[in-house]
């Protein structure tokens, strides 16, 4: 066994995760923490960044579930936002398309701690194996979890706190110490 299988087998009793190197196990991870498959193709243009490749996304879920997110977020993400939220209440002159206000509700859920959205890309060469992941929204432990589960160190790294003592080992063990972006060039 090498030092990252010993690494991964031990972030996976420490996150409470199998194995699920494989996009449909991944999937099947992200719909028994409650998520739903999101067709995230409306919303490309907002959630397709420097860290994901879109033509390798082969899957988005939906986690919608603002006890569950809240219950399992860091300090630091609590600290980033001002939780529990406060009601909006203000008011805007501006018409918005109906993409454009479902886009604005969901990025207001997504900084609130109400939503996270995880896209998933295949691995180059093996359309079956999950490449990358990328978490939209405050859910640090997802991100973590996913890391475990999957076996991929994502190009985006969040936000670990001191307590992320296996996932910062994973980012060391690919040559990204100190949880480095890998952004894609």
């Amino acid at each position: 066994m090498t030092d990252y299988q010993e690494l991964l087998q031990a972030a996976r009793a420490h996150y409470g995760v199998g194995a699920a190197p494989r996009v449909s196990e991944a999937a099947a991870l992200l719909t028994s923490l409650g998520g739903k498959t999101f067709d995230y193709s409306r919303f490309a243009g907002n959630l397709i960044d420097e860290y994901v490749d879109s033509a390798r996304v082969v899957a988005a879920y939906d986690i919608s579930d603002p006890e569950l997110l809240a219950s399992r977020s860091l300090p630091v993400e609590r600290e980033m936002m001002e939780w529990p939220p406060e009601e909006d209440e203000d008011s805007y002159d501006v018409v918005f398309t109906k993409d454009e206000e479902l886009w604005n509700v969901i990025q207001d859920e997504l900084g609130g701690m109400r939503r996270a959205i995880v896209l998933l890309e295949h691995a180059e060469g093996d359309a079956g194996a999950v490449g990358n992941f990328r978490v939209a929204g405050f859910a640090q432990w997802l991100r973590e979890t996913l890391w475990a589960a999957t076996g991929v160190v994502p190009r985006d790294p969040g936000w670990p706190d001191e307590s992320a003592t296996l996932y910062e080992k994973a980012f060391a063990m690919q040559g990204r110490p100190g949880c480095e972006p890998d952004p894609i060039d």
